[in-house]
This record gives structure tokens, sequence and C-alpha cells, in this order.
């Protein structure tokens, strides 16, 4: 018995089917209705052959088909009654209480789907096994009967089956968190690369290379602090650890180098105003989030605007959330949400944060007036954990 028959389920579509981590689960139409009455049996088996050896060893006559018949309508009343047991312990389990409050929400049917076992019992026994004396009157009493020396055992095959399906739900939750995980790792992964890929591409480390040969003519000192400043950038990039999310003041010190070399060479073209509240330093964000997207607003808003521009980076708490903006007054977006998207990557930061938060985050971006783009991120904000 390891999850909920068939009568509880709904059919998988085929996207599901194929999403990652969702082959592990078998044909839930089939083969675990199978397996759970297969476990019954089992069970009715061993109980009725515990009954049958207990009445030979009263020396009563030995009637093994009864005694076998008898563990069936024990067993198969729970079988019947299962998918609803079930039922019931999801949607008690999704009220999202503490264990020791759920536990009590459990008595009431609890008690009920005991006295559910007990009558389908004597129904099933009065019909397949014994007629008892007196017709229903008799198999009312025997109900009774029963009822007053089995409820605990009843009980405790409903809180097993409440158990069992708690279980179930944990593995569950368990394998599809290590499949976010490993998604999580790929998609970090593919960030370190692009980040890496955007550094070392020709134009970046050309005109990195040329101003650094110019400056060499006229400024000795600030052309070596700018080969400095490059090999800080790289050397941040490669040392960066597999952490899904890092501590905003880390992202901000990988940022600044890659600031410091942009401002050498936009030079007056180039304002940054960073702007970040001191709480919101603490707060976790996605590991290589910062960075890339202070690059997209240089390279496809300054860079080919004529004249000066500015880039505004902003990060502040708002209540449960972080606020981050990163806004220019370049040139502006490209036109169509599609090729935004593709052209600077605003679809790979969508699908980073909503890997981490769901619905809790939100990724949206405007042209701003009278040219430029701004760029809002929002997500829970977490502290790092000492």
């Amino acid at each position: 018995m390891s999850t909920s028959p068939s009568v509880s389920w709904t059919a998988e579509s085929s996207a599901a089917a194929s999403a990652p981590g969702a082959g592990w689960r078998l044909s839930p139409r089939g083969f675990w209705p199978a397996v759970i009455l297969a476990g019954y049996t089992v069970l009715a088996l061993l109980y009725g052959a515990q009954l049958f050896v207990y009445r030979a060893s009263r020396g009563e006559p030995p009637r093994l088909g009864e005694a076998l018949l008898t563990g069936a309508c024990v067993w198969y009343a729970w079988a019947v009654l299962t998918p609803f047991v079930l039922a019931v312990a999801r949607r008690i389990r999704a009220t999202g209480k503490p264990w020791f409050v759920q536990v009590p929400m459990h008595l009431v049917p609890g008690v009920g789907f005991a006295v559910l076992a007990l009558g389908l019992f004597a129904v099933l026994r009065e019909w397949l096994v014994v007629e008892v004396d007196g017709g229903w009157t008799g198999a009312w009493s025997y109900f009774l009967f029963i009822a007053s020396k089995t409820t605990d055992f009843d009980l405790l095959v409903y809180f097993s089956l409440v158990g069992l399906e708690a279980a179930v739900a944990y593995a569950r939750r368990m394998r599809e968190e290590a499949v976010r995980a490993s998604q999580l790792e790929a998609q970090l992964a593919q960030a370190q690369l692009q980040l890496l890929r955007s550094q070392l591409q020709p134009h970046f480390l050309f005109n990195t290379l040329h101003a650094i040969s110019t400056l060499m003519h006229r400024d000795v000192d600030s052309a070596d602090r700018m080969v400095g400043q490059l090999s800080e950038l790289l050397r941040a990039s490669l040392e960066r650890d597999g952490r899904h999310e890092v501590p905003l003041s880390e992202e901000l010190e990988l940022l600044a180098p890659y600031l410091d070399i942009e401002r050498t060479r936009f030079s007056d073209r180039l304002q940054v105003e960073v702007s970040v509240a001191e709480e919101a330093r603490e707060g976790l964000v996605p590991s290589l989030l910062l960075q890339p997207l202070v690059e997209n607003a240089i390279r496809h808003g300054i860079a080919p605007r004529r004249g000066p521009g500015k880039v505004w980076v902003r990060v502040r708490r708002d209540g449960a959330k972080l606020a981050l903006e990163v806004e220019d007054d370049g040139v502006g977006p490209p036109v169509g949400r599609t090729e935004l998207e593709e052209g600077i990557g605003l679809g790979a930061t969508r699908a980073r944060l909503e890997r981490l938060h769901g619905a809790e985050q939100s990724v949206t971006w405007r042209a701003r007036a009278p040219s430029g783009f701004l760029l809002s991120l929002s997500m829970p904000y977490r502290r790092t954990r000492s």
C-alpha cells in the first residue's frame, strides 16, 4: 500500500508525464491499485490463517474457508474505504497546520471510517460467510458487539493509512526537490558559463585592452589599475562556488570591478549610481544575477547612445519582498517581447527566479520616458543564515 487508489487520482497529461521527475511514478490507473489490492489480499490471508489456528487451538471445527472469508471481509472492507481515507488525509494535510493540530483533526473522520469499516464487515460477513440468527437484526447486534471490541483496531488501521499517505507525500516532495535542485545546478552552471563567455567575448576584451593600451601612453597608473580590475573581475567569476543564492553584498563585490572597467572605458560618457538599502545587503539573491543585468543596461542602452548616459541600480526591502531595479537612460529596448527576452537574457533571469521562488517572484520591464529602459525584479526577502 504505497499511495492512493485510482478513485482519487486523475490522469496526467503527456506534458506532465514528460516533466523531470515524473517518470518515477508508475501508471497510477493500474499499477498502484493492483499493489494495494495485493497488499490487502496478503493481510486477509494472514488474518484468516491466524483465525483458523486460533479456532483450532480452542478445539473448534477447522473451517479454513470460513476463516479466510472472514479475513477477506475485514480487509476488503478497508480496501473499499482506502481511497476516501487518503482523500481526507490529503485534505487535512493541505491545511498546512502543525502535526499536533492535524492529529486531533483526524479523530472524527477516524471514528467515522472505523464505524463504516465495521459496518461493511458485518454486511459482508452476513452475505458471504455465515447467516446470523435473526437475519439483518442479528447482523446489527453482531455489529454492535464487534464495535465494542475492535474499534481501536480499526482506528489503528485508519491512522496507519494516514501515516502512509504522509510518508508517500514526503517522499514525492523530496524527489521533486531533488529534481528542482538538479535543475537549479544546471541553470547556475549555465549562468556561470554565460557570464564568463560575455567577459571573454572579443568585443569586451578588445575594448578593455584597447582602453588599457590608450591609457599606457598618457596615464600608466590608470592603465595598471585597469589591468588589475580586469584580472579581479575574471578571478571573481571563476572562483564562484556552486551556491544557488548568495548575499546581495557578494553580488555587489562582483559588480564593483566590472563598473570600474566600464567607467574607465566610457570615461565621461557613463555614470553609474548604486543605491542599496543597508538591510537589503544581507538578502539572498540568485548567484550571478546582478552583474549581467547591469552589463545589459550598459551594452544595449548606453553604448549605442550618442552622448553621456546614466545607469541606476537600486535595491531595497519592500516588506516581505526584496525589490531590485536596473534603469538606464539609453536608447531603449528593442521592439517585441520575444526579441527582448532572447536578446538580453531576461527570459533566463525569469526562469531562474521561478525555479527558486515560484509565483512569489516577478520580473517586469518597460520603456522609460523619454528614452531608456527600466527592469524591476521582486523576490521573497530572505536573510543569510548565520
